[in-house]
Formats: structure tokens, sequence, C-alpha cells
């Protein structure tokens, strides 16, 4: 079969430990990572409180739209995969993306969150307005999808080295979450002076001002994955078709896996939607959450040294099992406890430190192992079937990132609606009852801890530990020794016969 690529690279089994992406290359693509999740990241952590305290639409509209762009996820993610599959330049078939839509997105980003600016004294149920919201939200979506499906594939094509791509991966999950987090602590404090009244800045001015910034920045630093990462694993030339995409994923059982156990869980983020409300609306300040959250900051980064540990003990599939029962039994604790402290401040405010300073410890867990695990698929796929899908499995990754968001977000937003909450009303600030509290407090700790349990039952079934897939590898690694060498032959006898033909003339 003969195969080419934008750059190659023989995957020797005596060289299997040869690294291919050097450190200059995994830091750019860890910055490049920073800066597309200083608009992700945004836009995530504040989706619900941008539309329904900003934008000012009521939270049953909201709550709609992330549900129904969240199924359309479901066919727009796959899609887009399908195509990177088919896609054959000398550039490679995920950079090309790379280099095109860093523009794009940007302008969406702005549009998104200039969207009050255009409708100012509009009331909350505007058909207007909630028409601006499906439509901006829609496009930067399909925008973002784009770019983020061909960057985490790249993360599998960049060497034939594991160890290369976990570095890979480390690298921009670590440096995203610290340019990732910059526009969260520039826009809580700023909230909190609005909502004082010692400024005539508004806050769809203030979110407007910082979404053009985070556009400009951080699809700046995005645009470098594409420029400067490269792709280094051979495809073939044969064309495929459209559908066979989809084929392979029906037929990748490991990644079904992934996906059942995503959806099956993709509540468990509900308390990133209610972080905002307690910081705001149990202890008062937007900015209390800035300070509260150091010390899980801090450990947060100190995670990436806990993943090498576990990974020593235990395989991908057990690392994730662990980390997501330790976590709910942590978050029924918490619930338990801050129940009775909810006046007060001073005890409950440590409630949320020592929570989130464990909480943080496997952080680099959720960043690293299901990444890793998503490209242990496309090996397993080449392995079994001969294809490589980076196009469809990492469309997955995202898939089930922004499914498991939308789900979250949506019902979250819902069930303010059920826990009583109030929200401004001509922009003065409405004290939410004890049951509202106690609510959002749920949704915080327990709720979450129960929903994210029920997503660990599919990997019961998960079959790709550690020793199937250092076997894989080791095949791999033969398989593409012997393809290396096809080509190498058939160049050769290409050029001797170009030789003789000129001779023969």
């Amino acid at each position: 079969m003969v195969c080419q690529m934008a750059e190659t690279a023989q995957a020797a089994p005596e060289k299997r430990q040869k690294r291919y992406v050097g450190v200059k290359e995994t830091l750019i693509y860890g910055i490049a990572n920073g800066g597309q999740c200083m608009s992700y990241t945004f836009l995530s952590s504040y989706l619900t409180y941008f539309f329904v305290n900003v934008f000012n639409i009521e939270p049953g509209a909201v709550a709609t739209m992330i549900f129904v762009l969240g199924i359309w996820d479901t066919i727009n993610d796959p899609l887009m995969g399908s195509f990177i599959d088919k896609t054959r330049t000398r550039y490679g078939k995920l950079r090309p993306y790379l280099f095109l839509v860093p523009i794009p997105l940007a302008v969406a980003t702005v549009m998104l969150f200039s969207g009050p600016m255009f409708f100012v004294g509009e009331p909350s149920n505007s058909i207007k307005k909630i028409v601006y919201m499906y439509i901006s939200y829609l496009i930067w979506e399909m925008l973002y999808t784009i770019g983020d499906v061909p960057f985490w594939g790249l993360s599998a094509s960049n060497s034939p080295n594991p160890l290369d791509r976990s570095r890979s991966i480390g690298s921009a999950r670590f440096i995203s979450s610290i340019l990732g987090g910059i526009p969260g602590l520039v826009i809580a404090p700023v909230i909190d002076i609005v909502q004082s009244g010692t400024t005539s800045i508004t806050l769809p001015q203030a979110f407007a001002v910082l979404g053009l910034v985070v556009s400009v920045v951080g699809m700046g630093l995005f645009s470098l994955s594409g420029i400067c990462c490269k792709e280094r694993i051979l495809q073939p030339m044969d064309d495929p078709q459209l559908l066979d995409g989809f084929k392979s994923l029906i037929h990748n059982k490991p990644l079904l896996i992934i996906v059942l156990a995503n959806v099956l869980g993709c509540l468990g983020g509900i308390w990133n939607t209610f972080q905002n409300y307690l910081y705001i609306d149990v202890l008062g300040s937007a900015s209390l959450g800035i300070i509260l959250g150091i010390p899980g900051a801090v450990t947060g980064f100190l995670s990436y040294a806990v993943v090498p540990f576990l990974k020593k003990r235990m395989d991908n599939k057990q690392v994730l099992i662990f980390s997501t029962v330790f976590r709910a039994i942590l978050n029924a604790v918490c619930f338990f406890i801050g129940l009775g402290f909810l006046h007060n401040t001073a005890v409950l405010s440590l409630i949320i430190v020592v929570r989130g300073t464990i909480y943080a410890l496997f952080n680099a867990v959720d960043m690293i192992i299901p990444t890793e695990m998503i490209g242990d698929t496309v090996d397993y796929m080449e392995w079994k079937s001969g294809k490589r899908n980076e196009g469809m499995s990492f469309s997955v990754l995202t898939f089930v990132g922004k499914f498991t968001g939308s789900m979250s977000k949506s019902f979250g937003t819902a069930a303010l609606t059920l826990i009583g909450y109030q929200t401004a009303v001509n922009g003065q600030i409405v004290v939410q009852t004890m049951d509202t509290q106690r609510g959002i407090w749920a949704f915080f700790t327990i709720l979450t801890a129960i929903f994210s349990l029920i997503g660990i039952i599919p990997y019961i079934f998960y079959k790709l530990d550690g020793k199937t897939m250092k076997k894989v590898r080791a095949d791999l690694d033969e398989r593409r020794e012997q393809l290396t060498e096809e080509v190498t032959e058939m160049a050769a006898a290409g050029q001797n016969d170009g030789q003789e033909a000129e001779r023969n003339g």
C-alpha cells in the first residue's frame, strides 16, 4: 500500500522510544490549546450566567437552546470527523483546518458576546434576542468543532511514540489550565464592581470587551498549532467514502463504550453551572470564587505529577474509575457537612476550599486520561482494520465534551426554576431564599456525585488494558516498519525506471 503524509516517520520496534516531537513543538502545542481555551473556558464557565443574567433571556429559553444544540452536536461532530478523515493534502489531513479556522472563530466569539449590546431594552422573552442567541451560538459551536477535532487528532498523529503523545496532551492541558482561566479572573471582580454600582460600565459592555480581547489573543495563539506542529503518522492514499468514518465508529467497540460512559455521566459536571450562583447568591461575591479557588489552582498544577504516579499502579480505565469514585465520596461528605452552614460564610468557605483543593488533585486525570484513551482506540482500529480514523475518533472527544457540557448546562439552567431561583429585576439583585440556596449547594455537591457515578458503569466492559495496548503498539511498530520499507523500495524502483528511460531516450 502506497502512503503519503506531509511528514513521515519510521517506527521500528527498536526505535519505539525515539522522541519525534521536540520540546519546542510540545510547548507550542500547549500554548495553542491555551489560546483556544481562553474563549472556550470563558464561554463554557459563564454560558448560563451570560445568557440569563447579562443577555437577560428567560432560563427556560436558554435551557432549551443549549439542549437543542447539544443534540445537533451528535451529528455535527462526527460529520466533521468524517470530512477530516477524507482530507488528503501535502500539509496532512488535520493541519489545513487549523490554518483556516482561527479568524472566523474569533469573529464568531466577538459577535456572540456582543449580543446584549444590539438589543438594549428588549424584554427577556424577545424573539429577536432568542433567535440571535441560537444563531450566534450555533455558528460558534460549528467553527469551534472545525478547529477542535483536528487539534486533538494531532495529538495521535504527531508521533508513533505514546510518550510523545502523553507529553503533548499534558502540555496542552497544563498550559490551557493557566491561560484558559485568565478571562474568569478578570470578569469575576468586574461583576462585583458593576453590581456594587460604583462604575458606569454595564455587564453587557464588560462581556463584549472581554470577548473581543480573548478572541484576538486566544485565536492568535491557537493559529500556532497549524503553523508549527506536524503530522508524522503514515496515512493511506486511498480516498475513503464519507460513510466510512461512521462505519469505523460503529465497529470501534472501545470508543462506543467511552461514548456511552460520557452520555450516562453527562450530568456529572453540573457543579460547573452552579458554582457561579454559589459564589454570587450564597456567599455574596463573585470575586470570592477567585480567592477560594487559589489552593485548588495550585493543587491542580501539581496534579500533573499525580497522573504518572497513578499510571504506574493502574491502567487508564482504573485511574478514571478511581478518581470518579473518590471525588463522588468527597462531594457527598461536603454536602452533609455544609448543609448546616449555608448562613455561615466563613465555615462554608472553608468547606469549599477543602473540597476544591482535594478535588483538584485529579484535575490532570480528567485532562489527560480520556484523551489518551481516545488515542488508544485510534491505534486499536488501525491494528484491527489497517485504517486510522483520527478525525472520527477525536470528533467523539469533542462531541462528548460538548455534549456533557451542554446537557449539564441545559439541565442546570432549567433546574434554576425548579429550585425557585429569581433573576434580577431592572438590574436589581434578588436575594435568594434559603431553599433556593440549599438547592444550589445540593447541585454543587451531592447531585454531582450521584450523576458522575452513573457514568463509570460502561467501563466495566472496556477491554483496552495496559497489556492489550502493549501488544497493539508492538504489532503496529512492525507493520509501519514494513510499510516504510515497501514505500522506499517502490520509490527506488521508480527512480531506476526513470533513469533507464532517460538513457533509452
